[in-house]
């Protein structure tokens, strides 16, 4: 049981509260005076009813008292499990120990660690479980910014991080009370660090695509360009490219870099699927404050449609920021000419939401990025799995340069990540990159009916096929057996390079 008593900040009034006890045979087992919010604490075993009503009567009597109430716990009690609950959600087990080495807490961790149960560890000397490190005899001017210690315990590496507890006396000086130990295993580590890769990035501003390696292409640069002066307007943005091209990725950066220039951090950005969002959705929208993002904007129903293109009309084009302002994106990967068919947009609301227009090009219009793509990509997923980055060779990416990428971003990160899995090697070659049609086999059907057609079509694959192993005009000359000029026009005529 616990008792608050608020009283006078005086002399003898804590005595004064413990001889009210005396006469009740109440064993006082806690006693915490609160100076700063003028209460004292008594914690004691549970007592009948009767004689709580006559104790808190007679507290209540008291001179100087204000109130007495039963609560839960002290401060001193919410304090020590509150630090207790914080160390116990580390990933590392700790350890602390007082001036003579014995230890006075321990995390269930630490006791996994060292091989006992938490029970048996308190109030002996850490000693006893750690070989080797005698910390009854810290030099304490030594381990002022910590100690550090490699140590085998149960068979397994453990490293010992020491850093010393001190506490200011009354002129403020720094006295050694002890030391907090935190014991680190080279697995926790691992999987610490592959937690913080694998977890999304928290900011993704747009400034990562200006990365000079993935945006040489003049089609990328003109689209950043275009996409950075957009940002900051309210029209509504239609964003349009092929499958996999990173047009989720590319919105989500525009809008943290929105709000980092906004400073509006209660603004939010959600992103629903075209055939998710109701008529009801649409009637929230005056209370939303951020972008809303329609994904595949195509499969909007049609009385959606209608409620969209209405709200789009009475939405006004400027808002003060002390409004709750929506801003509707769009993303799509049909041209005007599909979106508005039929069964597609309505043209009213096609031409609504794209009062701002943004193309996002394929990996076939940015050739020129690609290396620089792959790179950044193998980079990322091994750092994410913990596997060495390899070196990508000439040929290699040679090889990865002259397929087409119909699937495009997505396609080229999952031919990474599964390349990288596949082949953990210091180098990858040509050999190591399987990519859709590698079976080797090629259709004997005529061209357009055209010997002639069929066997340029068949050249152009074979010295495509070859190019990566041999990756200059001169080798790929030389393996074909036909002049370096030769080789060079043909590849021209193919469009290899």
């Amino acid at each position: 049981m616990r008792l608050e008593i608020q009283c006078e900040d005086r002399i003898g009034m804590v005595r004064e509260v413990l001889d009210i006890f005396v006469p009740h045979h109440i064993d006082i087992r806690l006693i915490e005076a609160d100076t700063k919010h003028h209460c004292i604490y008594c914690g004691f075993p549970d007592i009948t009813f009767a004689t709580l009503q006559q104790l808190l009567g007679e507290l209540r009597r008291l001179e100087g008292v204000e109130d007495v109430k039963r609560v839960m716990f002290t401060p001193s009690e919410r304090e020590h499990n509150s630090l207790y609950t914080l160390l116990e959600a580390l990933p590392d087990g700790v350890i602390a120990v007082d001036l003579k080495g014995t230890i006075t807490m321990a995390t269930e961790l630490a006791a996994q660690d060292l091989g006992v149960d938490i029970a048996d560890l308190l109030h002996r000397p850490l000693q006893q479980f750690i070989k080797g490190v005698s910390f009854a005899k810290v030099t304490w001017d030594d381990i002022v910014n910590g100690v550090s210690k490699r140590i085998r315990i149960r068979n397994k590496a453990l490293l010992l991080e020491m850093k010393p507890i001190f506490v200011p006396d009354e002129y403020g000086s720094a006295n050694p009370a002890g030391s907090v130990i935190h014991l680190k295993s080279q697995a926790r580590l691992d999987r610490q660090a592959a937690n913080f890769k694998q977890v999304p990035d928290a900011e993704n501003h747009l400034e990562k695509y200006f990365v000079p390696d993935v945006i040489k292409s003049a089609a990328m640069r003109s689209m950043l360009n275009r996409a950075k002066a957009f940002t900051n307007m309210v029209e509504p943005l239609l964003i349009q490219g092929e499958i996999g091209t990173g047009k989720r990725d590319l919105v989500r950066a525009l809008f943290q870099h929105w709000q980092k220039e906004q400073v509006d951090r209660d603004s939010q950005i959600t992103i629903r699927h075209a055939r998710d969002i109701t008529i009801e959705d649409i009637a929230k929208l005056d209370q939303f404050n951020g972008w809303l993002v329609i994904e595949d904007v195509e499969y909007l129903q049609a009385d959606v449609q209608v409620s969209l293109a209405n709200w789009l009309n009475r939405h006004p084009e400027f808002s003060t920021s002390f409004d709750c302002a929506c801003r509707v994106v769009s993303l799509t990967t049909q041209k005007e000419p599909q979106l508005i068919a039929h069964d597609g947009l309505n043209p009213a609301l096609y031409f609504a939401l794209s009062s701002l227009f943004l193309y996002v090009p394929s990996l076939k219009e940015r050739r020129e990025d690609l290396a620089g793509l792959i790179q950044q990509t193998v980079l990322f997923y091994a750092e994410r799995y913990v596997i060495s980055m390899p070196k990508i060779s000439k040929g290699a990416l040679l090889k990865m340069s002259l397929y087409s990428w119909p699937g495009n971003l997505k396609e080229l990160q999952n031919i990474c990540l599964q390349t990288l899995n596949l082949n953990k090697l210091n180098t990858w070659v040509p050999e190591n990159i399987r990519l859709p049609g590698d079976s080797g086999t090629m259709s004997l059907e005529l061209v357009d009916g055209s010997l002639d057609k069929t066997v340029k079509q068949f050249e152009a694959s074979l010295l495509k096929a070859l190019y990566p192993e041999n990756p200059s005009t001169r080798r790929l000359a030389k393996a074909v057996g036909i002049s370096h000029s030769a080789i060079a026009n043909k590849l021209k005529e193919y469009g290899i390079s």
